[in-house]
């Protein structure tokens, strides 16, 4: 339960595993799970998920390095008989996969292009490793640039040739196990699957059908965890690499849990609650009973009331919040050691001169901060917030779903939301889960100016989240004080624009405002006026 598999808590692995394997049983009847005994456990008889058979073999890799996350799918590709497709449980989908896709021999994502830094990472590995593939070995004497096949989906109609590639990697893997303790173990996994698999397609002349018909470089993928626009312009979501460790996107998934199947994401909840491991950010903290149909019933009955406007928005016996000033005062905390560090020792070359500024500034902000949460957020309910967070992943698709509708459908600024001027941007500090490291260059390279922070009342331990909002942001949040149409938006704001770029660039203006106010659903400062929920 408290394994991360990459993520930045181990609550959103479980949730990404559910509500992948949920939207794949909407589409296809039978779903077909190869696990080990722990993952059959946890996956089917604790969280329940809908899977149609169970092979619970995996154990049998137990003997390999840790590290080889790949390794379970190789085997599994190998075991296969049929054609088949592979998800993994990181994507999601909101519609069938082309037929015309799944008649492919081979199957994959999408072709992918490396950056230099894959191309150092196999350098390495050939300074390091004993044995590589002769598909490889050729591949590599063409001096063609590195390519690869993303796994996010794979599969096909040649089942033979996933048995070879499957045989293949395994003998790659076995013939380096001796050299695993010189090298990176976690970057070898893209190697023996995804750039494996182009080798020996490349040398088979084997056409790969893509669901994604681009080439697209491994660290440009973009869209990919846009949980905002689901379902009704992504259909198909891959959180791959840096998605895992981005707050904002995890917070995302487990709303669309939340939202979708609120039996699964409530479960989930209680799971992590009764065993006393800790979340993100936990917006149960102030629950006597956190079982899993409490949390469920509550659920059911903060939607109705909220929608029907019978809760209480202020709480006059509101749970004082236990790590309040923990919360605010850790940015000058953090701050001030760099600071004497950076003088005492000279580390880097300008960044002193910024330094009393830095620490007259971000005092004026946690001051600034604590007077909004312990004046104004301490009073709000609880059970407001969590209402209220219940139904906005419907904002996006009640607003944007149907062009034919959007201009006349209203939006408004969140009452609650306030907002903090300042010289420099603090957000980058709001990290309270431990991963972040700060580095006296970072802070270094930002110079004074004009900068907002956009404040918002959560339920959790913390009471407040951050985002950094620009003049734009301000601008839309003031005119929407009352809700207004998307249409009536426009007209108000077009001032603030020269005319003549107005007129050139139309299409641009109105994707720049819609990109605004899908922000403004994620960070809670902008809600839909929806007739139900």
């Amino acid at each position: 339960m408290e394994f991360k598999a990459g993520w930045i808590r181990p609550e959103f692995n479980l949730m990404s595993l559910a509500l992948s394997c949920l939207q794949v049983k909407k589409f296809y009847p039978q779903v077909t799970l190869y696990s080990d005994d722990v993952a059959a456990k946890m996956l089917i008889d604790t969280l329940k998920l809908p899977y149609d058979n169970l092979i619970c073999e995996l154990d049998v890799l137990n003997k390999y390095h840790p590290q080889l996350w790949a390794l379970p799918k190789i085997y599994t590709y190998g075991k296969q008989e049929t054609p088949f497709l592979h998800v993994d449980g990181d994507v999601f989908i909101w519609k069938e996969f082309d037929e015309i896709l799944l008649q492919g021999q081979l199957i994959a994502q999408n072709e992918e292009a490396a950056t230099d830094y894959y191309e150092a990472i196999i350098q390495s590995l050939e300074k390091e490793l004993s044995y590589f593939p002769p598909e490889i070995i050729s591949e590599r004497a063409s001096k063609e640039s590195l390519h690869a096949f993303n796994a996010g989906i794979m599969g096909g109609r040649d089942v033979d040739f996933f048995k070879t590639f499957s045989e293949k990697a395994f003998q790659f893997i076995e013939r380096n196990k001796n050299d695993f303790s010189r090298i990176n173990v976690s970057s070898f996994n893209i190697f023996f699957e995804q750039y494996l698999f182009y080798c020996l397609a490349k040398n088979a002349g084997k056409q790969v059908s893509v669901l994604i018909n681009e080439v697209i470089f491994d660290n440009r993928y973009k869209d990919l965890g846009n949980f905002i626009d689901v379902p009704h312009i992504k259909k198909y979501l891959h959180l791959i690499g840096n998605y895992k460790r981005n707050r904002q996107t995890c917070e995302q998934l487990a709303n669309r849990l939340r939202q979708d199947y609120p039996e699964h994401y409530y479960r989930i909840i209680a799971l992590f609650k009764s065993n006393k491991v800790p979340l993100l950010r936990d917006y149960y903290w102030f629950e006597a009973d956190f079982s899993e149909q409490n949390l469920l019933d509550k659920h059911n009955l903060l939607q109705e009331t909220f929608f029907n406007k019978k809760l209480a928005l202020n709480d006059e016996t509101a749970i004082s919040n236990p790590v309040l000033n923990e919360s605010v005062y850790f940015r000058g905390l953090l701050l001030k050691p760099l600071i004497d560090s950076a003088r005492t020792n000279e580390l880097i070359g300008n960044f002193p001169k910024n330094a009393d500024l830095f620490l007259e500034d971000i005092n004026q902000f946690e001051n600034a901060l604590l007077g909004i949460v312990k004046m104004k957020f301490s009073v709000i309910s609880k059970n407001y917030l969590l209402a209220r967070d219940t139904g906005r992943a419907k904002f996006s698709e009640y607003i944007f779903g149907n062009p034919q509708t959007t201009y006349e459908r209203s939006i408004v600024a969140d009452r609650l939301t306030e907002r903090i001027k300042s010289q420099f941007d603090w957000t980058p500090l709001d990290e309270l889960d431990g991963s972040l490291q700060i580095t006296i260059d970072k802070l270094g390279d930002q110079e004074p100016s004009i900068v907002y922070t956009l404040v918002t009342p959560e339920c959790d331990q913390i009471g407040y989240s951050l985002d950094s909002i620009d003049e734009l942001d301000c601008l839309l949040l003031e005119t929407l004080c009352e809700p207004k149409t998307i249409r009536e938006l426009f007209k108000q704001i077009e001032y603030a624009f020269d005319p003549e770029d107005l007129a050139n660039s139309k299409s641009e203006f109105e994707k720049l405002i819609f990109g605004r106010i899908k922000k403004g659903f994620q960070n809670k400062s902008i809600e839909a006026v929806m007739d139900t929920y």
